[in-house]
């Protein structure tokens, strides 16, 4: 499991227009947004990957660097960014599900039958990495619906850094009643 404050594994991806991604290397002063989306069969994802884009500028100016990655292929990935309109975003492709799960915890779903959906992929998550490749926010889902807007998580980073907010949940020891 996952918890704030834990150093997250290494995240490297190839992306679209932006070369390699890596994690330690390409994150922002203030830290790294990875947002991971379903892939193309989804339209909230695309329509998620246009108001990302559209807020990119003040991600920018608040330091944070952001990539948005599926298990999809190059070729699919290219797609979603059509479909969405997007120019600037970096878009990190073909993430291994295996490692999805087992080194981002990701939830894996199978395709509906009769659906345009993968075989399998995984749900959208959200995490906001601190400069140190620590997590300091996480949001998981279970299901494609209600995502976090981009300017709520915004307002959420730029109160870490003007107050120094320490990350919150990342207590994992024995709570009260607990033998």
């Amino acid at each position: 499991m996952l918890l704030p404050s834990q150093k997250l594994p290494a995240l490297t991806i190839e992306t679209l227009d932006h070369g390699t991604f890596d994690l330690d290397r390409d994150h922002g002063p203030n830290g790294t947004l990875v947002i991971f989306y379903r892939g193309l069969h989804c339209p909230i994802c695309i329509r998620q990957m246009g108001e990302v884009e559209a807020a990119l500028d003040d991600f920018t100016a608040a330091g944070v660097e952001v990539i948005m990655i599926s298990g999809d292929h190059a070729e699919k990935a290219r797609a979603t960014v059509g479909k969405a309109g997007t120019t600037r975003l970096r878009v990190g492709y073909g993430m291994d599900l295996k490692a999805a799960r087992d080194n981002w915890d990701l939830l894996i779903s199978k395709a509906r039958e009769g659906s345009s959906e993968a075989p399998y992929f995984f749900e959208p998550a959200h995490y906001y990495v601190a400069e140190d490749r620590t997590l300091y926010y996480a949001w998981q889902q279970s299901a494609p619906f209600s995502r976090p807007a981009p300017a709520d998580i915004l307002r959420g980073i730029t109160f870490r850094i003007e107050n120094q907010y320490p990350p919150r949940g990342m207590y994992a020891g024995r709570l009260p009643g607990e033998g």
